[in-house]
């Protein structure tokens, strides 16, 4: 293994496991976003394959896919004991894939939907671990029905107590004509509104950045690669 645990990673892997063993069938696992879930979720593979164990993985974007085999690889978690596959190719795939014997779905907020829960009912006697940073979808609804037991890591402000987490300050604005937004059944904003939206920012965004980030290196997020592309002209002409 070419990575050590911390000490709150390593019971959020304790917890679950003991969670499991007292009879509860499936585990929903939070924690922050930036406090380490990949290495939460390579140890508990790690320990199911050294017993024997196969691992299904569930993700729910294929550029995730190597991302997740990489990581599984550093853990030194054989190939040939893991199935690591989209949500979409593995309902296609029920009766074509071996049994595993534990099922772990990342940014599990998106497991009520229909496709995920064709796979845990499949293989409704298998445990389920899932993670996720935000435990209920978009529409607010939790994850009660999919989950027996929930075990809870620590909170943003105790990472940046113990320096786990860098400490950060956020600056927000209304930007654009919000109203063209349009959410999708899952909850996310639909591709189409959110690039009808992007038309409405206006071209405040270069100068927020030399307002606020003093030149410091960034990473600007954004929605869709059309409007990536329009926000680095932004930068290139300034």
């Amino acid at each position: 293994m070419n990575y050590s645990l911390y000490d709150y990673q390593q019971r959020l892997v304790d917890q679950a496991r003991q969670s499991l063993a007292t009879g509860n069938r499936s585990v929903l696992i939070v924690s922050p976003a930036g406090s380490g879930k990949s290495v939460v979720i390579a140890e508990i593979a790690r320990l199911a394959a050294e017993k024997g164990g196969y691992i299904l993985f569930t993700v729910h974007r294929k550029e995730l896919v190597n991302q997740i085999k990489e990581t599984f690889q550093q853990a030194g978690i054989p190939d040939q004991q893991t199935t690591i596959m989209t949500v979409g190719k593995i309902k296609n795939r029920l009766g074509q894939l071996p049994k595993p014997s534990l099922i772990i779905t990342d940014e599990t907020h998106h497991s009520l939907a229909k496709t995920y829960q064709k796979i845990y009912q499949f293989w409704d006697k298998v445990p389920r671990l899932g993670f996720t940073a935000t435990p209920w979808r978009l529409s607010g609804e939790g994850l009660g029905r999919t989950y027996d037991d929930m075990v809870v890591g620590p909170q943003v402000q105790w990472l940046i107590d113990h320096h786990r987490l860098a400490p950060v300050k956020v600056f927000g604005a209304e930007l654009g004509d919000q109203s063209v937004l349009r959410k999708s059944s899952t909850g996310d904003f639909t591709g189409s509104s959110l690039a009808e939206f992007e038309k409405t920012i206006d071209g405040g965004i270069v100068e927020s950045w030399q307002k606020f980030a003093g030149n410091r290196k960034t990473i600007v997020y954004c929605s869709t690669v059309a409007f990536s592309k329009k926000v680095a002209e932004m930068f290139n002409q300034a």
